[in-house]
């Protein structure tokens, strides 16, 4: 994950918002073709939960990060664009929304602390510093009741099951490190690979349209070879 700096909510949303009755679920088709654009787009294109591409408008789910109410369920800055997270998979496989459901989570990508907290180790693990616990409750897709404790740093772990030792996004995050990892092999002295690591950083630092599947975890080793020497 990494922060998503929300920008102006598209018009044609602005516009069905201040509609009498307008809903989520009642949304004209272009309204929410619109929506899903602009999700994409200032997500580079990125789930953001895995941070896996998301190249068209058929392949995400849209996501309200508190959940729905009647209150915020049209409010720009409470929706997320996340990918299917191995919908109709085998179950112990399936990850972001499709893994969480209903279940409020305290672990949130609109939140620069939250991101700032997040590390990942070299087998491609992605964890939270945070494990201040809070408590949950909620109902589940058959209407059960659930209720406990967690922290963003199980939230990454459980809820989302984003480390998954045979999901997608776990194997994901390896591939992309390991695929910098041999850019970066060539560069044997400190001077050579400084230089190499700051141009990809400021790189790989830029907001784009289309930003570099699992971006999150190559910023991270960047920043860490930088600070070894």
């Amino acid at each position: 994950m990494i922060y998503i700096q929300k920008k102006s909510e598209p018009n044609l949303l602005l516009e069905y918002r201040h509609q009498m009755n307008a809903r989520f679920d009642d949304m004209d088709s272009d309204v929410k073709n619109q929506l899903r654009e602009s999700l994409l787009k200032e997500q580079g294109h990125l789930c953001a939960y895995c941070m896996k591409r998301i190249a068209d408008t058929k392949d995400i789910k849209i996501e309200h990060f508190e959940a729905r109410t009647l209150e915020n369920e049209l409010n720009y800055h409470n929706l997320l664009a996340v990918c299917k997270g191995g919908e109709g998979g085998p179950v112990q496989a399936r990850s972001c929304d499709t893994k969480k459901e209903n279940r409020p989570i305290f672990i949130n990508p609109l939140n620069k602390s939250d991101m700032n907290r997040i590390y990942y180790n070299n087998s491609g693990e992605i964890h939270s510093s945070d494990t201040t616990e809070y408590e949950f409750e909620y109902y589940d897709s058959t209407g059960k009741y659930h209720s406990g404790y967690t922290s963003p740093e199980q939230d990454i772990h459980v809820s989302l099951n984003l480390n998954y030792e045979n999901g997608a996004p776990l194997l994901g995050r390896k591939t992309a490190l390991r695929k910098f990892q041999q850019l970066l092999h060539p560069y044997k002295d400190k001077k050579s690979k400084r230089l190499f690591l700051e141009k990809m950083q400021r790189v790989y630092s830029e907001q784009s349209e289309y930003m570099e599947p699992y971006v999150g975890i190559v910023r991270w080793y960047i920043e860490k070879k930088l600070n070894q020497l």
